[in-house]
């Protein structure tokens, strides 16, 4: 059976409703779905999923008939934390679409003495990286969002601490312990994975950092970039979970 689309909307209830604005454009220009099709509806704030079909499919009108809604078969791990120090460009983006991809419960970004930031924190900003995660979500199948914090001073995040007791690991390449062995250390445990900016970390902040009670570790032989090295870890913990 082909797997059915998936479209993100507010206020799931069963019976026949009208859609409008972004999720109607993306059904009828996007996806060329027409009168008949099925389609999957999700609202990630109340984490819940409705199967559908297009009942009217017009240019001015668009109308759906939505199965009673139930609780979402995939969602993050609440219990899961990536720090991201901010990298320059477009980095931050592609650390959301992946880090939502992978079932990060919480993403924060945080700016050290060597990140190149793109922005600071700014209501355009946070939508656009919403707007991402959303998309992330719908692609992969995931039916809640992650919750968004930054860009934070890294030393404000560190003082933070998790709500819960968990086991935090700093990924780096010179470090002696692997992720992996270090994922077999932690049980239930929440995770806090910690990702350096470009240019490493200063003394100071590696005191800082194991001072907070992280651990070193270090995800192989290879040196990725900081982009990249969140995405990594986090299949590393999807790995280790299944």
């Amino acid at each position: 059976m082909a797997r059915l689309v998936r479209v993100a909307l507010e206020g799931l209830r069963p019976g026949e409703h009208p859609i409008s604005g972004e999720p109607a454009r993306y059904l009828t220009r996007v996806l060329r779905l027409r009168e008949g099709a099925r389609f999957i509806a999700f609202d990630p704030a109340a984490c819940l999923e409705a199967e559908a079909t297009l009942v009217v499919a017009l240019r001015e009108r668009l109308v759906a008939r939505f199965e009673e809604p139930g609780p979402a078969r995939l969602v993050g791990s609440r219990g899961i934390t990536l720090v991201q120090c901010a990298g320059k460009g477009d980095k931050v983006d592609e650390v959301v679409r992946a880090a939502t991809a992978l079932g990060a419960g919480s993403i924060v970004i945080a700016t050290s003495e060597r990140s190149v930031a793109r922005a600071a924190a700014s209501s355009e900003r946070t939508a656009r990286l919403q707007a991402i995660a959303l998309d992330a979500a719908r692609q992969s199948g995931r039916g809640d969002l992650p919750t968004l914090r930054g860009p934070l001073p890294l030393a404000t995040v560190l003082a933070e601490g998790p709500a819960n007791p968990a086991l935090k690991l700093c990924l780096e390449p010179t470090a002696e312990e692997t992720l992996g062995q270090a994922l077999a250390r932690r049980g239930g445990q929440d995770l806090v994975l910690l990702v350096g900016p470009e240019g490493g970390y200063s003394d100071a902040e590696r005191d800082a950092v194991r001072a907070a009670g992280f651990s070193l570790v270090r995800l192989g032989t290879l040196v990725l970039r900081t982009e990249l090295a969140g995405a990594a870890a986090l299949g590393a913990v999807l790995a280790s979970e299944s």
